[in-house]
């Protein structure tokens, strides 16, 4: 990134320290951030409350990591030595979550905690053997996962729930019914969480940033814009997409303009409740929204779990110049009890640097700790724990949408 920035951020470190410590209350559990690196700004782009790629993490970061999951449960009051447990995603095609709920389930036996692990949802043709089915992950290694109802059953034997399951078709009644804590909370999954919202709380913060570092807190934010209630099929939904998408290019521009960058403005529409990369086209043009072909629009009309898609987020494209190789990547970084817990490169053997990573053409780099111990990376982290606060104050803004000074409810949100 520039050197310029990079310097200001750094010389005021120990007051940005203070300033996050300040705000860190009742945190995730965990998180990642998909952070992209212009070169004349950084920001986090999208934040995961239940990250899917432990598995991603080298193994030089497992000490750190366990500790921090130990650190991040007993601030919740699960006492070390207490039984855990895991409920994941139905993805039993998909070997490499399977390893990554593997790697998850070590880290917390790692940590000082027996765990188990369940699907949320029955795994439809599912072969269970008393309660529980055996997969096998990318690896090659053994994961045997409870069935919903049995795992309702032992309730009892559990001190807590580690959620890894981002409930985007929404959360079963065994799980709202459970009398045990759930972390992070099961309410704060896609089927209500808000990138408008995550992205409103993370421009309030990144203004403190700014301030503190003496920016303009563009430099740590992307410009955005909220749309709701629209179907991509229709003309004139398009259309007012496409107005919309003109009008925050032309406030990139603005920006650009400002601080002389010799870059073009692009946006990426994204689905305002998705994950995994679905539901997202990046644009150079606000005019080739209107003109979208029926694949596109297919793309856009669905997310993950084949939930339709009727609220979208306009987000200023943040190009990256990260490489792999000749190939270009972002950092994803993971953090437990909003401290860094490791990162990896997210790497596209096929996309440049204005479009999206996290499609075709994508594989995952792990980075040992001893090559993140530079400034770039520190930044990095930086970026992703205002982003785990953000996160905290839409979880907490969810909980409690009144704004109540509630306990067990995150308290009273800053004005």
């Amino acid at each position: 990134m520039n050197r310029l920035l990079q310097n200001k951020i750094l010389a005021a470190s120990n007051r940005i320290e203070d300033w996050l410590v300040s705000l860190e209350k009742d945190v995730p559990l965990f998180m990642s951030a998909d952070i992209r690196d212009a070169g004349f700004k950084i920001a986090s782009i999208d934040a995961n409350l239940y990250p899917a790629g432990f598995n991603n993490l080298h193994e030089s970061w497992y000490p750190v990591a366990a500790a921090e999951l130990k650190n991040a449960l007993n601030r919740y009051g699960v006492a070390v030595g207490s039984k855990l447990l895991l409920v994941c995603e139905e993805h039993t095609r998909n070997l490499f979550y399977l390893q990554n709920v593997y790697a998850l389930l070590n880290l917390l036996r790692l940590a000082g905690y027996d765990a188990d692990a369940a699907t949320q949802f029955v795994i439809e043709d599912g072969s269970y053997v008393s309660g529980a089915i055996t997969l096998t992950t990318a690896q090659g290694d053994k994961l045997q996962m409870l069935s919903p109802e049995t795992a309702a059953a032992k309730e009892s034997d559990y001190a807590a729930v580690v959620m890894n399951h981002d409930s985007s078709a929404g959360t079963a009644e065994w799980i709202k019914n459970l009398k045990i804590q759930v972390l992070p909370a099961w309410q704060a999954g896609w089927h209500t969480r808000s990138k408008a919202r995550h992205f409103q709380h993370y421009r309030n913060l990144t203004a403190d940033l700014g301030a503190i570092v003496g920016v303009d807190p563009w430099f740590f934010s992307p410009l955005d814009a909220h749309i709701t209630g629209v179907d991509i099929n229709d003309d004139a939904s398009r259309a007012q997409i496409a107005a919309q998408a003109e009008q925050l290019m032309q406030s990139i521009q603005a920006r650009y303009d400002e601080y002389q960058i010799k870059e073009k403005p692009f946006v990426f529409l994204k689905s305002d409740h998705g994950t995994y990369g679905m539901a997202m086209l990046s644009f150079d043009n606000a005019g080739e929204i209107q003109d979208i072909n029926r694949k596109e629009k297919n793309k856009l009309f669905k997310g993950k779990s084949s939930v339709v898609v009727k609220d979208y987020l306009l987000q200023e494209g943040v190009p990256t110049i990260v490489k792999t190789g000749e190939h270009f990547a972002e950092n994803v970084v993971m953090l437990a009890n909003n401290r860094f817990i490791g990162r990896f490169g997210r790497v596209n053997e096929q996309k440049d640097a204005r479009t999206s990573l996290n499609s075709t053409g994508m594989y995952f780099k792990q980075i040992a700790m001893a090559e993140s111990q530079n400034a770039e990376t520190q930044v990095a982290a930086l970026m992703t724990r205002v982003a785990g606060i953000a996160l905290q104050r839409e979880i907490c803004e969810i909980l409690n949408p009144a704004g109540k000074d509630l306990p067990g409810l995150c308290g009273a949100l800053p004005a």
